[in-house]
């Protein structure tokens, strides 16, 4: 700008532009140090605002999330402090129990402890009943969540296992030992194979490792008849093609085995428990026989064929079983589906003509073997050519497919296809829970083990007339295989009880509804607990007594009573060994939503909040500026008067 100007005082123009922008400055310093932030709105840092925007949305979620967990946990600690009350009562329930199991007592003082028995099983179901966290149950299955499907099984646990005492000796050694293994008999687990012996086996009773065809489709546990010899499989080394057995009889190589029974009654027997003797259809007089072996009994007679178990052995050829209808003498039994014997080549589907109530699942292995000679003549080699499956039942006839294409396989030679059989129209063993007690006796000078069942449900107890000797296999109750070790007269009086617990069907994947616990910032990050039913029935202990039903031994219910007990102990434990994993992995997962808000909220605080200190010195220098300015606004606004000077005389 030169010269004066009249119209314009334009440095007062100037002076006033740059003290409007200091203003404007000064009007952002307070604004910031009175909120504090640097980012008051998105036009103060545009991408910094969205940025912090979202920082701040997953901070405030991970803080509700916490709350979420914390809410959780105190929920599973409500379930655990009632599961430990339903401890407590379990624990009262054996002691009242082992009491109980004391022929001391009398019926009125097993009739005393029954009354308190009874109210603490309502405890109990009232406590499943009435735990609740905010309205919702929490031991009544309703919140189960996830629970995985369960083969079926059936668990057997031994009381004791040891009687006697171990300065009881014999020829053979300490006799202290009665109960050598308990296990529930799988039947599908032994495949009705033929197979050929590759090298020579002498009679022993110690086991032989001996070389034979086939050892894939042999399982330990198979007992095999050749003739009058019986073998009975201890191991199976499959890739080594090679079986660990003892045989009765000298068997040379070639010799074929046959793993199935297939013969002829010699008696009649009558419903229950009786003892049968067969002779064998395939060559010799010993048939292979097994505690647990199912046999169809006279399948050709529509209305009285029978399955039934082995349940004792008593020779090479007779058995012990029980029966559920009467049956003559000279009638068939057999443990497996024959399709007989024939030629041919190709891709075919055969069918088994099986008897009404023996028919294998869909699915069933089936066997084909080929013979060098005509079938059931022990002579050639036996192999297994192809394994085909059970296919398209019917009531009375099966059906089974083979694989690929079998072409030449059977050609010029014979051959027979074998399945097992089925499980009947109804349980061939009994699945219920119960207790076995096995008891060394002396009847009549015979010493052996007797064996008494306890029928938890029913709560009856039945004893078998049959005594079971020293190293001896038998499945006389509830399918549960007993094999003895040695005993003798001074283990008399001896005892010991096995638990049993049947899963009779498979459980289906749970579908109710879990805990659903939103965990985390972001959709779908949730923790879902599930928390089993706790009651009498899923306890298995609802039928709990120490008196039985009339006519029952009283100190074997109270004896089946402890086992029950300690099978519920061990549900109630493992249920709380979850709940407490829930507990730890929820207080964990709470840290963890605590660490992310606080680590959240510092790295917001990084993008909006204001650096004090250099605010203040800003707005300091700002202040300066403004006076500074005012006061040369002043001074150019003088300057018109000047120019008047000009004028003057």
């Amino acid at each position: 700008m030169s010269g004066f100007s009249i119209s314009n005082n334009l440095l007062a123009n100037e002076v006033n532009l740059e003290l409007n922008e200091h203003q404007q400055t000064l009007g952002t310093s307070v604004r910031d140090l009175s909120s504090g932030l640097r980012v008051n709105d998105a036009a103060d840092d545009p991408s910094g605002n969205a940025i912090a925007t979202s920082l701040q949305t997953h901070s405030q979620a991970f803080d509700q999330a916490s709350q979420n967990v914390a809410n959780a946990q105190n929920a599973a600690t409500v379930a655990d402090g009632a599961l430990a009350a339903v401890t407590d009562i379990l624990l009262r329930l054996r002691e009242l129990a082992v009491g109980a199991a004391s022929t001391i007592d009398s019926s009125s003082d097993r009739t005393n402890i029954q009354a308190e028995i009874d109210q603490l099983l309502l405890e109990v179901n009232r406590i499943a009943q009435n735990t609740t966290f905010n309205g919702l149950s929490l031991l009544n299955g309703s919140h189960a969540g996830y629970q995985a499907a369960q083969i079926p099984q059936a668990i057997t646990t031994a009381n004791s296992v040891l009687i006697g005492s171990s300065a009881n000796t014999s020829p053979s050694g300490p006799t202290a030992l009665l109960l050598a293994s308990a296990s529930i008999f799988d039947h599908a687990q032994f495949p009705p194979i033929d197979a050929t012996l590759n090298q020579a086996a002498v009679a022993s009773a110690a086991p032989q490792t001996i070389s034979v065809t086939d050892a894939a489709y042999i399982s330990p546990g198979m007992v095999f008849s050749s003739g009058n010899v019986l073998v009975n499989v201890q191991s199976v080394d499959a890739a080594a093609g090679t079986i660990t057995a003892t045989f009765s009889g000298a068997l040379a190589a070639g010799a074929e085995m046959h793993a199935y029974m297939y013969g002829t009654s010699t008696g009649p027997v009558s419903v229950g428990q009786h003892l049968m003797t067969v002779t064998s259809s395939l060559g010799g007089s010993a048939v292979a026989l097994y505690a647990g072996e199912v046999l169809q009994v006279n399948p050709v007679t529509l209305g009285s064929n029978d399955v039934i178990v082995v349940q004792k052995v008593v020779s090479p050829d007779s058995f012990i079983a029980t029966f559920n209808k009467a049956q003559p003498a000279g009638i068939q039994l057999y443990n497996i589906n024959f399709e007989g014997s024939g030629t041919g080549a190709g891709n075919f589907t055969y069918n088994f003509g099986a008897g009404p109530v023996d028919a294998p699942p869909d699915g069933t292995p089936v066997y084909v073997e080929e013979y060098a000679g005509p079938f059931g003549s022990n002579t050639g080699r036996t192999q297994v050519v192809e394994v085909g499956h059970t296919t398209k039942s019917t009531a009375s006839i099966q059906y089974f497919d083979l694989p690929g294409n079998p072409t030449g396989v059977f050609a010029g030679g014979n051959f027979e296809a074998i399945s097992g059989l089925g499980d009947g129209n109804a349980p061939v063993v009994s699945t219920v829970d119960g207790t076995i007690k096995l008891t060394v006796v002396n009847q009549s000078g015979t010493i052996g083990v007797q064996e008494t069942f306890y029928d938890t449900a029913a709560q009856t107890s039945v004893t078998s007339p049959f005594l079971l000797a020293p190293g001896e296999s038998a499945a006389l109750y509830d399918g549960v295989v007993t094999t003895l070790g040695n005993f003798d007269a001074a283990d008399v009086g001896s005892t010991a009880y096995i638990k049993v617990l049947q899963s009779v069907a498979a459980t289906g994947t749970n579908v109710k509804p879990d805990l659903t616990v939103q965990s985390g910032s972001d959709e779908g990050d949730v923790i879902q607990i599930g928390i089993r039913a706790v009651n009498t029935n899923t306890l298995r202990i609802s039928a709990l007594t120490v008196i039985g039903a009339s006519g029952a031994d009283p100190t074997l219910a109270s004896e089946d009573a402890i086992g029950q007990l300690d099978y519920a102990l061990g549900q109630v434990t493992t249920v709380r060994a979850q709940i407490g994993a829930q507990i730890v992995k929820l207080g964990i997962d709470q840290t963890n939503d605590d660490a992310a808000a606080t680590q959240l909220t510092a790295s917001q605080s990084n993008i909006t909040d204001l650096n004090v200190g250099a605010a203040t010195e800003q707005f300091t220098e700002q202040q300066i500026d403004i006076d500074v300015t005012t006061s040369i606004l002043a001074q150019v606004n003088s300057l018109p008067d000047t120019i008047l000077k000009l004028f003057a005389p």
